[in-house]
């Protein structure tokens, strides 16, 4: 499966991002499932693009089979000014994978680089 949103913010861009997938019943208020279950879906591919260009990095290539999502674990903390602070997110690297997976990202260095 493949998806790709277009045009998303019409007007002033956010300074951050994060996304997250529920299962679609979940997302339109079945009892048995909670819209806060956040799942990986095998995802293998996520990035943020603005005017074609990736932004902040190029995009991330995940393998959550291998254990290959470390960085967008990461991501949570840079994505919420979180790194390198005495702080946590009280989401562990078992639980980002087992209902908590959400990519975070950082757009500040966008307005910038526009800037300067």
């Amino acid at each position: 499966m493949s998806m790709v949103q277009d045009n998303i913010f019409v007007g002033q861009m956010p300074k951050r991002i994060i996304v997250g997938c529920v299962e679609n019943d979940a997302f339109h208020g079945t009892f048995q499932k909670s819209p806060f279950d956040f799942k990986h879906f095998d995802m293998n591919f996520i990035g943020i693009y603005v005017d074609g260009q990736p932004i902040p990095h190029n995009p991330n290539e995940l393998n959550f089979d291998a254990n290959n999502y470390t960085k967008d674990y990461y991501s949570l903390f840079s994505g919420t000014d979180k790194f390198g602070q005495d702080q946590g997110l009280l989401i562990s690297r078992e639980e980002y994978i087992n209902g908590n997976t959400l990519f975070a990202f950082n757009l500040t260095l966008i307005f910038v680089t526009e800037t300067i």
